[in-house]
């Protein structure tokens, strides 16, 4: 081979090297313009379904909301027109269901798990995008005694529902202290901790009435959620609280609670968010 068709094979090798190069770091770009326009989570617990959805999906829409969690016992006509009325505004619905007695009798809700897929089978254009549970283990009459019987069935009945459900997204409501040590599948660590490797999403009840407190109670599973990967969102309440003040934002009002759940937003990392609690409180908190 002579200088002139070395030289040619060697232009040749490094065009197509610098070509890969440029494909490769062009890809990357735009994953990280993707990730920089990704939206990130706010939500709205919305447990009654008699309100008008015209007025208080509307107020939440204009607020910023793009996820609700919606209460519908019957899956039925009720859903499908919230969920058409919502869509039709970007936002996501997720089927919201609880009830402790489901730790000590999982029958009814993987009955109710079965209906929804049904329903999601039977109604493509209007179907939720998953289901989000909750189930309180302090809820229970007897929690101060069977507190480690009713937190590990919570983590049972999470895991099988991920193994026997693996299609559906199953987000879960979870109170920021759940910080027992469970021994489960042969693994010994807090609660949230087993609850965040198996949800989709961890919905924390970080209740507070400030963006500094609400990232204090919330930062162990923040830390832990960050390790392995996955979303957690904080809860804001807006009801006035029988407990303290300290719990709601029900005293400072709508203004305040808005600047410090932007606050809360800039501190959290993109695949996280916030989720307000609920909907009527809400609207119906002062400004």
């Amino acid at each position: 081979m002579n200088r002139a068709d070395f030289t040619k094979k060697y232009l040749i090798i490094f065009a197509l090297i610098l070509l890969l190069l440029c494909t490769c770091f062009g890809n990357i770009g735009c994953t990280k313009k993707e990730e920089d326009n990704a939206q990130q989570v706010f939500g709205v617990w919305w447990w009654n379904n008699r309100l008008d959805s015209d007025i208080y999906l509307d107020f939440a829409v204009d607020n910023g909301v793009n996820e609700v969690y919606y209460y519908d016992s019957s899956l039925s006509t009720t859903s499908s027109s919230f969920i058409d009325k919502a869509k039709s505004k970007n936002v996501k619905v997720y089927w919201l269901i609880g009830d402790v007695e489901y730790l000590r009798d999982r029958q009814e809700l993987f009955d109710k798990v079965d209906q929804f897929v049904d329903y999601n089978n039977n109604n493509p254009s209007y179907a939720y995008d998953g289901i989000h549970l909750d189930i309180e283990p302090h809820q229970d009459d007897y929690f101060d005694r069977d507190r480690t019987m009713l937190i590990y069935n919570l983590i049972d009945i999470a895991y099988a529902l991920k193994q026997n459900y693996p299609q559906i997204q199953f987000d879960y409501d979870l109170p920021f202290w759940l910080e027992d040590e469970i021994d489960y599948n042969g693994q010994t660590k807090p609660a949230y901790a087993h609850m965040i490797d198996i949800a989709d999403r961890i919905f924390l009840m970080s209740y507070r009435d400030s963006a500094e407190a609400m990232l204090d109670i919330s930062s162990e599973e923040l830390e832990y959620a960050k390790n392995v990967n996955k979303p957690i969102i904080l809860g804001a309440e807006t009801a006035e609280s029988s407990e303290t003040e300290i719990v709601s934002y029900f005293e400072e009002g709508k203004i305040f609670m808005q600047n410090e759940l932007e606050k809360v937003k800039l501190a959290l990392p993109k695949n996280c968010g916030i989720s307000v609690h609920h909907i009527l409180s809400w609207y119906e908190l002062r400004d």
